[in-house]
């Protein structure tokens, strides 16, 4: 391999492990800071759908039986 095919693989190499390495501060900073928050959100999210889900089912109860009455 001729020496400017060295230097090409190897700034190629470098510039890849720059970018990795980036990547991985980005990675490290998403796993400290924001999956805690996001995790936080989705328990509050269930909590919020289980509890419209029974008032869901409750009226639906309560609409069928106004309707067995009348």
């Amino acid at each position: 391999m001729t020496k400017n095919g060295n230097n090409t693989i190897s700034w190629r190499v470098n510039l890849l492990e720059k970018r990795v390495d980036s990547m991985d501060s980005k990675i490290d900073e998403i796993l400290a800071n924001h999956l805690p928050h996001l995790h936080e959100e989705l328990a509050s999210l269930r909590t919020r759908i289980n509890v419209m889900t029974a008032f869901n089912v409750g009226a639906i109860i309560l609409g069928v039986l106004i309707a067995k009455y009348l």
